[in-house]
């Protein structure tokens, strides 16, 4: 790429994905969309903000797989954050 060139750095592999890892990122990413902040603070995401995202966007995964995947990606960027 152009930046990287200009930079000096050899241009990085672009990161494999599968129909899995995106469905996960795409429903943390909308499930995200709906958080809500009390003085500032992100609260965590609940099942009912997953399950709002899973109406309009099913995947084939477990329910409870989805819980825990989303939840945990929640949590460690809420603690990222802090």
């Amino acid at each position: 790429m152009e930046i990287h060139k200009r930079l000096g750095v050899p241009t990085p592999e672009a990161a494999k994905s599968d129909w899995l890892t995106d469905s996960i990122i795409q429903i943390y990413v909308l499930t995200s969309r709906a958080r809500r902040y009390v003085d500032g603070v992100a609260l965590p995401l609940s099942v009912a903000d997953v399950s709002s995202v899973l109406e309009h966007y099913p995947c084939r995964l477990d329910r409870w797989l989805i819980d825990e995947i989303v939840f945990e990606i929640d949590r460690l960027e809420r603690e990222e954050k802090a």
